[in-house]
């Protein structure tokens, strides 16, 4: 593999090779997710991870490079339904420290308001709020996909995961694998929006996150809720 790698350096340019490089990566890491996790990837999804990768790298190397927004970020003051035919998803991840863990969870609206499903999961808090966000909005694009949704506008209230994932800020820790995973994602989903919104914009995420510190696997819910999550819910629809 050096040899081919040295050759791919006379033949192709630093940009070409540096694309080579992250797509063997992106392989090695489809391969384990399938070894290791039984996850059976879309191989487009290796090579939008691929991309993001290297775009992240690119950023670090030149942290003034100027970056297309790709998607818009609002400022609001309280929840607003989606346009007409879109959905919201609403993801947040609260922390119990003193037991290591968080929730993660997601909560699917359409235009009118309505709740059209929901989802928890309990998840080993691993000692960095942002990663936890950043596993929230990948949660919040696992669930738009089970609920065959789409378009959609996910929404976060984790400024620095948006920022992130929009190529607005460069991290050079471990969050940037999940934004990679994030970018992938979003490159291969029907998504109108990423945003940042206020907590008190993201209030329902919230509450169904708090949930989720009592669940130890993943819930998902396609309209059809128990009755406490039917209670929560009510308490932020009009």
């Amino acid at each position: 593999m050096l040899s081919v790698l040295q050759d791919l350096t006379v033949k192709r340019k630093k940009n070409e090779l540096e694309l080579v490089v992250a797509v063997c990566w992106a392989i090695w890491y489809s391969r384990n997710r399938l070894v290791f996790e039984g996850k059976d990837e879309d191989p487009k999804n290796s090579v939008a991870r691929a991309i993001a990768m290297v775009e992240s790298y690119r950023r670090i190397k030149v942290p003034n490079e100027q970056n297309s927004p790709g998607h818009s970020r609002i400022s609001q003051l309280e929840w607003a339904n989606p346009p007409k035919g879109c959905y919201k998803v609403n993801v947040d991840a609260p922390i119990n420290v003193s037991n290591q863990k968080a929730g993660l969870g997601v909560v699917i609206r359409n235009s009118v308001g309505k709740v059209v499903a929901a989802a928890v999961q309990g998840t080993p808090y691993r000692g960095d709020v942002a990663c936890m966000e950043a596993e929230a909005v990948l949660f919040g694009l696992q669930s738009a996909q089970q609920a065959a949704v789409s378009p959609i506008i996910i929404e976060s209230d984790s400024k620095e995961v948006v920022d992130l994932s929009l190529k607005k800020k460069i991290s050079k820790t471990e969050i940037e694998w999940k934004i990679a995973e994030i970018q992938a994602n979003l490159e291969n989903q029907n998504v109108s929006s990423l945003s940042y919104v206020p907590r008190n914009c993201n209030s329902i995420a919230h509450s169904i996150a708090k949930i989720a510190l009592g669940f130890e696997s993943q819930v998902f819910w396609l309209e059809n809720f128990p009755e406490h999550i039917r209670c929560t819910l009510a308490k932020f629809i009009n």
